[in-house]
């Protein structure tokens, strides 16, 4: 027999072994503990329903799942170590919508999250809630573009930090108001939290201050539901819609990524984890608490929903000069 023959017979034979291997690796799928990368720090919103999620997926996959805080550099630094991890399945990303594409556009970054990172699925978006401190003359839009008016880049708006969706959205309400607002930005929701709760700083769009609204500690002067509607946990605060501003939404998705190349029957058998985790019957119970609500968008409803994120957050970088680098 030919021995060019006899070396094709254990090529082919090699292939379809390794195929074979690969295949029962992926079938096999947890056999160990898988990190979540947050490129939060922790106890803020992320975090928490971070920690959500790996409980219910734990459950359901069977191996430990781990919450692994890399906060830093607006969340590039935690999203870059994700999209460099081996595509094998045992990293993953909770990523929401600023961070992933307003971040990689305000930087210089190491990965482009359109083609380095996958979708997988969201689980959660949230509410609108503009708070200002419980001493803030203003007591709703009105009153606080009066204000801003007369004292241009006086009134304070704290932020988790550059490109994070609490500064995206006060930098969108500034426009929208047509006022300068001071942006003062912290390494994470909670930090400015504190200082809002201080009277260091005037206001914040951070929907996790929830708990410290019904304390008395803060008060809300907008906020924004599904559809633009008031926030049902705070049905006496008039919507940003009815104060005349319809267009503004700081709406984040939160939801799973991984790097680019993850077997798509890993991408898929996460996905269906967060499709039951939303379905669940305490999930928005535990949701609404940061102000989030349970949302389902699929693998490829969440690659298109970034695309037009990456549209959205990079014309309202190009308008504002907000390029760090």
């Amino acid at each position: 027999m030919p021995t060019s023959y006899i070396g094709r017979v254990a090529a082919a034979l090699s292939l379809a072994l390794a195929f074979a291997t690969g295949a029962s690796a992926q079938e096999a799928w947890p056999t160990k503990p898988i990190r979540l990368i947050v490129p939060f720090a922790a106890g803020g919103p992320s975090d928490v329903v971070a920690r959500n999620v790996a409980a219910a997926l734990t459950k359901d996959l069977g191996q430990q799942v781990i919450v692994d805080n890399k906060p830093g550099a607006g969340a590039s630094l935690g999203v870059a170590i994700a999209a460099r991890a081996p595509a094998d399945g045992y990293t993953l990303l909770l990523g929401h919508s600023a961070s992933i594409s307003a971040t990689a556009q305000m930087r210089k970054v190491s990965y482009d999250p359109r083609t380095d990172l996958v979708p997988i699925a969201t689980f959660a978006a949230n509410f609108t809630l503009l708070v200002a401190r419980k001493d803030f003359p203003a007591n709703n839009v009105a009153e606080l573009k009066a204000i801003a008016l007369k004292m241009p880049n006086t009134v304070s708006c704290g932020t988790a930090g550059p490109g994070s969706g609490g500064h995206m959205a006060c930098e969108l309400f500034a426009e929208l108001l047509g006022v300068k607002l001071l942006m003062v930005h912290y390494k994470g929701s909670s930090e400015a939290q504190v200082d809002l709760l201080g009277g260091r700083i005037d206001l914040g769009f951070d929907p996790s201050a929830l708990p410290r609204v019904k304390e008395g500690a803060l008060k809300v002067l907008a906020t924004r539901s599904e559809g633009g509607k008031r926030f049902a946990g705070l049905p006496d605060i008039p919507s940003f819609a009815e104060q005349g501003l319809p267009d503004m939404t700081d709406e984040l998705w939160f939801g799973l990524l991984a790097p680019a190349g993850t077997p798509a029957a890993i991408v898929q058998r996460v996905a269906a984890v967060a499709k039951s985790f939303v379905g669940a019957p305490d999930t928005a119970a535990k949701l609404m608490t940061y102000s989030l609500y349970p949302i389902y968008i699929g693998p490829d409803e969440l690659k298109a929903r970034m695309e037009k994120d990456w549209v959205f957050f990079g014309n309202l970088i190009g308008r504002h000069n907000l390029r760090l680098d």
